[in-house]
Formats: structure tokens, C-alpha cells, sequence
């Protein structure tokens, strides 16, 4: 075996579009990509027609970005492999000046989103020139599905958008490889070439991406066949989100395809995965030897999650690493995954940095010992999530701080604790710690968040004397009444004892709510309650119960604000317990 560099490479080949039209058939010629006129009604023909009720496809060059479109569910690059090779290694041919856009809503108007949607003027709502936007001046290809109502939630409702949206996607890549190598050549822009060098004299370092993984819109495909597609690709989820190591080439080759853009500002797109700044960034450094990725999925249920960090601590035990980088994207449930991963490393005693989205709406609410070396990828002047596209999304600058960090950590170094807020005078001292001015030491940029003690009365009569009332975190309200915003909402609503689980429904943005929608009583068991008030097993059912949307709103104003208005509203309804649900 030798002991010395290796070296594997991967050649991205961009051909520059400079214009889109319709003609009769897929093809590309002289800087022109031609759309078949009919794919619309072809990947309708090929599309779950239980689901999908429509596809439509628009051609927006740049001095149309001020038309108005739904959410967006993810962007796509379009390459394909030349002719025998594998995605992660060889050639790829990929297209230029011109990207995919996948958007969707469902019949009854509503988009096809969880925690925030980035419908609007396109130019409004996305964060230009990011990893895992669209690029200024891109020709936007603009695929709409319109879904079935009730389905949107589920599963097979996005998926069935972006089975649509490969369809069409594939036909542009078999135009792309049948073009003649001399009109290929003549029309390329530029040849990137990607290297892994193993530098076997440097400190083995381990690239871990968290992906979603806790069900509707929170889901990756892996390793499909062409670049970003679908065909040949299998669901973490449905692999039970354990790790999977790539090699850094077959990440950055299109070996992911997102299924996850909700909460648009901090999901990583398909084209994020496309042009990793992390990995990219992590090849290039001359001090360390990465040896791998790693993406491992956050379940929802607690059991999973501690399996899949234990699998991860593992895998990592059996690599002999000299340190790990952690980046996650999103925030709020796969925090409990992140900083679980933490534990499994640092037992290992292995050096470890972490790197998120949490600035002042996200903060770290679980963590232990070795959560302390943390790099926020917050951008937003306030810190808040919002519904801009790749807004608060990984970027290079992120990338270097966070592989400073850890190659300071790895040295020895000590790094500061962080400041009880995030601020973004913390980023400015890193940078200047880097750049060999200020600090001696990195300063941690995300605080843990330290959880006071649970206050529980004591129970003084039976429950056959006592009257109980619901409150739930999980978006459960009326019918009647509004909805609530997905991000950013600290509001509640009251829900009358006479209700049934016939009046009710949830808007929660965190969540894969489908059951939910489907039993109300799985999330907010009302019908449950009566039941238990009838047969005298409780007292009885409050005369009001109170629902809000977890996981979104400001966490001072639901701590200081809404708990208090609904302890208050418990106390006049002469309540003796609540029950509690979460979703």
C-alpha cells in the first residue's frame, strides 16, 4: 500500500446558454437550449396523477425577475455524466447561465411549505449569487406544479413536484450529452477542476453534513445516477437516516438531491450540495487531509436520533480522525442531532467544530460539554429567519472561519465562550483573529442555551376532581379562525370546549403534520378528553383550551408574553392541570 499523496479528480465542463426557447424537440446549439414545446404535457403523462393536478413551465431571463412566483422548493443545476463515468469522478458536463427553479402550491392556493415559503416577487425573496441560489443574470428555467389539497403535507406531495420537474430536467441532459464534442468545446466557458488530495503527512480530518430527515419537506435523496437527479437515488429516511460516507467528489458531483427547501433562508438546496462551499473550501486547505463526508439524517422520533449519533460516534471511532467539522443546515429539531454528535465525538477525545444557523431566533435549547466551538451562519442583520431564499445559508466566509477554528482547536488552542446573544461583533473578531490581528483566540459564535429548572405543582386531589385543559405547541386551532404565519409567530388561539376534532386543523410550519391533519386527536386529543370526563375518569374538560405554533415565534415574547396570557386564562377558568403537547 503507499504511504504517500493520492490524488482522485473531477472536471465540471460549463457550456454557456445564452438564451432558452420552445421548439419541437430537447436539443442545444450555438449558446441556444431548446425546450421540447410538449414536456410539459410528457412529465404530466409520467407524473402521480393522484398528486400532481398541473405543470407549467416559464422562461424568466434576468429583466424578468420581478415576476411574481410560489414558493420555492428547490434550485436546480443541469449537468449530466459523460459517457462512462459515475458521478464523483471523471467529466460532467453542466450548463451555464441558465438554472432550474422548482416551484409549487396545491389547489386550494396554499404553497407547498412548512416553516416559512418564499412566494413573492422573485426578486424579493431570493439572496442572490449564495451556494444554493440562483446566480445574477442566470435564465431561469421556472417549473410550477399545482397539487392536490391535502397533500402538500405528506411526502408524496413534494416529491411528486420534483419527480415532474427531473422529467424535464432529464431531457435537457440527454440534449446536453448528445451535443458533438467540437460544438461542446466551442461553447464552453470554463473547466473546473475539483481535486481530493490526500495528504497523508497533514491531520485526517472528517467532513459531517446533518440533512433532514423527520418526514414531508425534511428529506435527501442519495446518490442518484445523473448529477442532482432522482433516478437511481434512495431517501436517508427511508435508509433510516444512518450514516453515509461520500467522497468529498461525489458531494460536490450532484450525489444530493434536496427535497427540503422549507424555511427557505436556512435550507441547503440542491444546487447548495452542487457548489458546497464547506467542501470546496475543506479540499483546498493545505494543512489538513480530508478523508471523507459524512451525511447523516435527524429523525423525529428521540430513540432514532440517539441510534443515528451512535452510529456516527462509530463510524468516526474506526477512521482515527484528528478532528471533525460539523455543519447543519435549518435549526429547532435537528439541534438536538447536532449537538448529540458533539457528545459521541468529544467522548472520543477528538476535536470538534460545529457550524449552524442560529442568530436570535434559533438558539441552541439542548447541549452538553464538547456543544462549545460553534460558528453561526446567521446573515441577517437582526439575526432572524425570514423567507429569503439562501439568506442564512453556509457561505465560504463561514467555511474558513469554521475550518480555522477547528485546526486552531486541534493545535491546542483554547477558544473563548461565546456571548450570551449573537452578535455580529463576535464574526468581526474571528476574522480579524484570522487574518493574525485581535484576538489571540477564536471566540465561540453561538451560545448554548442554559434551561432553568422544570417548576411542577404538586398534585392535591384526584383526577376525578380535576379539571384539565389542553394547550399545545402543536399549530392546532378553528377552523374559523387565521391560520398561523409560519415563521415568526409567538400568538395563540382558544378553542372552545364544544369543539370537535372535526373543527379543528393545524398550521404549524416544523413539523410533518399529515397525521395530524388527518386525527387532530393524535396531536390534541379533544375527543379523548370529553370521553374521560363522561366516564368521570377526570372531573372535567376545561371550558377553553389554547393552541399556538411552537418552534417559530420569539422565544422572549412566548416566555415573557404568551405563557403568562395563557396561565392567566387557566387560572380564571379555575383549571387544576394542563396537558401538554408538543409537535
Amino acid at each position: 500500500m503507499s504511504t504517500g499523496n493520492e490524488i482522485s479528480s473531477l472536471v465540471k465542463k460549463s457550456y454557456k446558454i445564452n438564451k432558452v426557447e420552445f421548439s419541437d424537440k430537447a436539443f442545444i446549439e450555438n449558446g441556444i437550449l431548446y425546450l421540447d414545446a410538449n414536456i410539459c404535457e410528457k412529465a404530466f403523462g409520467q407524473a402521480a396523477q393522484d398528486i400532481v393536478l398541473d405543470i407549467g413551465i416559464d422562461i424568466l431571463p434576468s429583466e424578468k425577475y420581478s415576476t411574481y412566483v410560489d414558493t420555492i422548493l428547490d434550485v436546480l443545476p443541469l449537468a449530466v455524466k459523460e459517457e462512462g463515468f459515475s458521478v464523483g469522478e471523471g467529466a460532467t458536463r453542466v450548463l451555464s447561465g441558465v438554472v432550474m427553479v422548482l416551484c409549487g402550491k396545491d389547489e386550494r392556493g396554499e404553497q407547498i411549505s412548512e416553516a416559512g415559503s418564499s412566494e413573492g416577487i422573485l426578486s424579493d425573496t431570493v439572496r442572490f449569487n449564495r451556494p444554493g441560489s440562483i446566480d445574477c443574470g442566470e435564465i431561469i428555467i421556472k417549473v410550477s406544479c399545482l397539487i392536490k389539497a391535502g397533500q402538500r403535507m405528506k411526502r408524496p406531495g413534494p416529491f411528486a413536484c420534483h419527480k415532474a420537474a427531473d422529467y424535464i430536467a432529464e431531457e435537457i441532459r440527454m440534449a446536453l450529452l448528445e451535443m458533438a464534442e467540437e460544438e461542446f468545446i466551442a461553447g464552453c466557458e470554463q473547466d473546473q477542476i475539483i481535486e481530493h488530495l490526500r495528504r497523508k503527512d497533514k491531520p485526517k480530518v472528517l467532513l459531517v453534513k446533518e440533512i433532514m430527515g423527520q418526514g414531508a419537506m425534511h428529506e435527501k435523496l442519495l446518490l442518484p445516477l445523473q448529477p442532482c437527479g432522482i433516478a437511481g437515488a434512495r431517501s436517508n429516511i427511508d435508509m433510516g437516516n444512518v450514516p453515509m460516507m461520500f467522497t468529498p467528489l461525489e458531494a460536490i458531483d450532484g450525489g444530493i438531491h434536496a427535497l427540503t427547501c422549507v424555511g427557505p433562508s436556512t435550507k441547503e438546496t440542491t444546487r447548495h450540495y452542487f457548489r458546497d462551499p464547506l467542501i470546496l473550501t475543506a479540499l483546498q486547505d493545505q494543512d489538513i487531509d480530508v478523508c471523507g463526508v459524512a451525511f447523516v439524517g435527524s429523525p423525529g422520533i428521540d430513540k432514532q436520533k440517539k441510534m443515528v449519533a451512535e452510529r456516527l460516534g462509530v463510524l468516526i471511532s474506526t477512521l482515527d480522525v484528528k478532528g471533525v467539522l460539523v455543519a447543519t443546515e435549518g435549526y429547532g429539531n435537528n439541534h438536538i442531532d447536532f449537538t448529540s454528535y458533539f457528545e459521541f465525538i468529544g467522548r472520543q477525545n477528538i476535536p470538534v467544530v460545529g457550524a449552524t444557523f442560529c442568530g436570535n431566533f434559533g438558539p441552541l435549547i439542548t447541549g452538553n460539554k464538547y456543544a462549545r466551538n460553534l460558528v453561526d451562519c446567521a446573515k441577517a442583520d437582526i439575526g432572524l429567519e425570514n423567507a429569503i431564499l439562501s439568506d442564512n445559508t453556509m457561505i465560504e466566509e463561514d467555511a474558513l472561519i469554521a475550518l480555522s477554528m477547528l485546526k486552531a482547536v486541534m493545535q491546542g488552542e483554547r477558544v473563548f465562550a461565546p456571548a450570551s446573544r449573537w452578535s455580529k461583533e463576535t464574526r468581526e473578531k474571528n476574522l480579524q483573529r484570522m487574518a493574525g490581528k485581535g484576538m489571540k483566540y477564536f471566540q465561540s459564535e453561538i451560545a448554548v442555551a442554559t434551561m432553568p429548572p422544570a417548576v411542577w405543582t404538586p398534585v392535591t386531589k384526584p383526577l376525578s376532581d380535576m379539571r384539565i385543559a389542553l394547550v399545545s405547541g402543536t399549530g392546532v386551532h378553528h377552523k374559523r379562525d387565521e391560520r398561523f404565519i409560519l415563521t415568526t409567530d409567538s400568538s395563540y388561539r382558544i378553542i372552545p370546549r364544544e369543539a370537535s376534532a372535526a373543527d379543528l386543523t393545524v398550521s404549524h410550519g416544523g413539523y410533518d403534520n399529515s397525521d395530524a391533519l388527518t386525527d387532530i386527536n393524535s396531536m390534541f386529543p379533544i375527543d379523548r378528553l370529553k370521553e374521560l370526563a363522561d366516564e368521570g375518569f377526570i372531573g372535567a374538560a376545561a371550558p377553553r383550551h389554547f393552541g399556538f405554533m411552537g418552534g417559530g415565534g420569539d422565544l422572549k415574547k412566548l416566555a415573557n408574553e404568551t405563557g403568562p396570557a395563557i396561565a392567566e386564562l387557566l387560572k380564571n377558568d379555575k383549571v387544576n392541570a394542563a396537558l401538554l403537547t408538543a409537535g
